[in-house]
Order: C-alpha cells, then sequence, then structure tokens
C-alpha cells in the first residue's frame, strides 16, 4: 500500500533538526523520526547544514539577505514596538510563498504553530491539511481577521491543551468542530533519574557539595515571569542559606541576540548574585542531566502558558516541579499529588512554597516519583505518534 507522503512545516525562525534549539523544532525532529517508518515524512524548515535524522527527508528555506534585515530588526525592538510586527509579516509573507511552492506535492500539510502560512497553500485535490498549534497564537487581535481567513483551509486544528482549544473556539467559534487537543510527549527514558548527573555537567554548571539548587529552563522572555522568580529568590535564601538559582536558557534559544529584559534580570540578581549562575542556552543532550541534579525546577509564568514541553520533561526527570497555576499546566500537573502549584506573578507564593518544599524532602520526593509515574503512563512519543497517526488516517 503506497504510503502518505507528509510535509511538516515548522515557522520561519529556526532549523530542524533543532541544531539551533527551539521548542516547536525539537518536537517536530522527535515526532518525525518517529512517523518515519509508517509514513514518507518530509520536513520543511530553514536549512540545518548537514543535520538529518534517519528516514526523514529534508526542504531547506534558505534565508534571504532581506529576512535577514528584517529579523535583526525584530530582534532589536520590543514586543510593543510596530516595527516587530511589521518585520514579523514581510519574513512570514517571504518564507510562507516558497513553503507554499515545496509542499504542493504532498498528501498532506502539517504546519506548526504559524497559522498565517495557511493563507499562501493552494490545496490541491485530495490534498489534506493539519494545523497544530503549540501556543495561543490565535488569540492575538492583530492577527485574527487573517487567522479567520486562514483556518477556513485547515481540516484539522491540533492544540496542545484543552486551554488553547477552549481560548480558539471562543474565538473561532465557526470552525470549533476541527479544533482536538493533541498532548504534548516528551521521552521517559532520556529525561530521567541520573545518579551521575552532576559528573555528566562538568566543565558547564559547577554543582557544589553543601548546596541545593533550584533550576529555571526557558526562554529568557518577560511572560515567563523569571523576574518574579529572582524577586522570591532573596526571602528562599533568607530561609534557607544553603540554596542556590541556577537560570538556563536566552532570549530565543541558541544564537539568540542579548535583550534589554537579560540585562535587567541581571540587575535584578545582584544582592544574591553570589548565589545565582545564569548558564546561557543549553542543548537538550546536557539539560537532561541538569534537571536531574538539581534539587527542585521552578517555572515562573506569568502568562497562559499553553503547558511547555519543560514541564513534560521536569516531572519525567524525578525532580519536583513547582510552577505557576496557567494556561494548560494545570491539565497535567495534580497540586500536591505530583508538583505543586501556585498564583502567577507571586513572588511572596512562590518563596514560601518552595521553601515549604525544600523543608519537606519525603513529601518532594514522593511527588516528584507520582509525577514521574505518570508522564511514564500517558505521555510518551509512542503515545502521541499513534494518536497522530490516527488523526491522518481520519483525513482519507
Amino acid at each position: 500500500m503506497k504510503q502518505t507522503s507528509i510535509a511538516i512545516v515548522v515557522p520561519e525562525l529556526l532549523p530542524v533538526p533543532p541544531v539551533q534549539g527551539g521548542a516547536v523544532e525539537h518536537w517536530v525532529d522527535e515526532a518525525s523520526v518517529r512517523m518515519a517508518g509508517t509514513h514518507r515524512i518530509t520536513v520543511v524548515s530553514r536549512p540545518a547544514g548537514d543535520a538529518a535524522r534517519p528516514g526523514v527527508s529534508y526542504i531547506g528555506i534558505p534565508w534571504t539577505p532581506l529576512e535577514r534585515w528584517f529579523h535583526r530588526i525584530k530582534e532589536q525592538v520590543t514586543w510593543r514596538n510596530p516595527l516587530r510586527y511589521l518585520a514579523k509579516i514581510q519574513n512570514v509573507y517571504s518564507y510562507g510563498r516558497r513553503v507554499a511552492q515545496a509542499v504542493a506535492p504532498f498528501d498532506v500539510v502539517y504546519l506548526h504553530n504559524e497559522p498565517n502560512i495557511l493563507l499562501f497553500l493552494k490545496r490541491r485535490p485530495g490534498q489534506k491539511i493539519v494545523l497544530h498549534m503549540h501556543n495561543d497564537h490565535l488569540s492575538m487581535k492583530l492577527f485574527r481577521p487573517f487567522y479567520r481567513r486562514a483556518l477556513a483551509k485547515a481540516d484539522v486544528v491540533l492544540c496542545v491543551s484543552d486551554y488553547i482549544r477552549r481560548q480558539a473556539v471562543a474565538h473561532f467559534p465557526e470552525y470549533a468542530s476541527r479544533f482536538q487537543v493533541l498532548f504534548n510527549s516528551t521521552d521517559p527514558e532520556v529525561f530521567q533519574p541520573y545518579p551521575d548527573a552532576a559528573a555528566q555537567l562538568d566543565g558547564l554548571v559547577k554543582l557544589e557539595r553543601g548546596h541545593r539548587y533550584l533550576l529555571y529552563v526557558g526562554r529568557l522572555n518577560p511572560v515567563k515571569g523569571v523576574h518574579v522568580l529572582i524577586e522570591s529568590f532573596a526571602e528562599i535564601r533568607r530561609r534557607h542559606p544553603d540554596v542556590r538559582l541556577i537560570i538556563t536558557g536566552s532570549s530565543f534559544f541558541g544564537g539568540a541576540a542579548r535583550t534589554d529584559y537579560e540585562r535587567q534580570l541581571e540587575e535584578l540578581a545582584k544582592p544574591v548574585n553570589d548565589a545565582i549562575v545564569f548558564t546561557g542556552f543549553l542543548p537538550h543532550d546536557k539539560l537532561r542531566y541538569l534537571y536531574s541534579a538539581v534539587d527542585m525546577i521552578v517555572l515562573p509564568s506569568v502568562w497562559q502558558d499553553p503547558c511547555p514541553l519543560v514541564v513534560l520533561e521536569a516531572m519525567a526527570s524525578g525532580t519536583l516541579l513547582v510552577s505557576s497555576a496557567v494556561g494548560g499546566i494545570p491539565e497535567v500537573m495534580e497540586p500536591q499529588v505530583n508538583g505543586v502549584l501556585v498564583p502567577p506573578g507571586d513572588a511572596a507564593a512562590l518563596a514560601r512554597a518552595v521553601g515549604d518544599a525544600l523543608d519537606a524532602p519525603e513529601a518532594s520526593a514522593s511527588m516528584a516519583q507520582a509525577a514521574r509515574a505518570k508522564i511514564v503512563r500517558g505521555y510518551t512519543w509512542e503515545r502521541l505518534v499513534n494518536e497522530l497517526t490516527a488523526t491522518f488516517d481520519g483525513l482519507k
């Protein structure tokens, strides 16, 4: 029987395989190699050099000089500057036109997190289109008129949490039947408790005996609430002088420009900078050891986080996760069962939650074990690929 040909398209910024990082790009890389045995998979992204995965084909969409110029503008201005959106529109337009030509022959076009590229697709007879939303972009008021036209071309819209699905239905009720939930996944054989985790970090992060470590992993962006964590850390350290904080990430994954927010975080950290380490961006093959080596992972998001991969990776690692109760995160985390949830933006509440967990190591360990068991039961890539395959089969 002829295998279905699927073109998997990621947004216009980063390559697959994820040689520069990127949560969506990492997701696509993991899923594509697992689907390659049953489908003909081609990934469309920015060029990734010589990187490749067995059984997967790649189409690289090179950067043009004009795209590079607009991208530099986008990196240098804040989210409130209209130039940022102008640069975004130009790059999506330029990238989307070339993507549309590349995916024309495929049976299924599987587009991730950039609805506007749908506007450029010219569906041939029998071709199916699936959009997968990893964030709440569909709620952006500025782009909603474009999204309404774009969504008319999608046969199915997958959402990483029910929170994302509900938001999408609220804004586009005419397409309610197309929105479906496909929860994220991770690999519990990669993210697991490692007995020699600290040794694997030699030369990257120094973990000293006699100290306990908190870890933040993610983008250094105001919506991620890293400033709230640093504000809370003074109280955490007053209560537990042995505690140190590791902040891992950059403004936008590997090679990202340094931002004013990063400088603000370093300024905010000065009163306790002897106990805070900024590592910058670290690749996944090192993060798995860092998750395991620390005593607690903290995710202080102040926006409606859709349910990032960090949540699943942390839970799989056997390390207690303390997170803001936002977006889709409570759909995975059960408070005081497999993790600790706190109100977003409340530094005092975060400090109390972390301090209480440090004071109760047995209860913390029990929650961490329950978290890993939940991931192993229902949040593996095998489960996700089975559900995704069923979705594709239902398109026929």
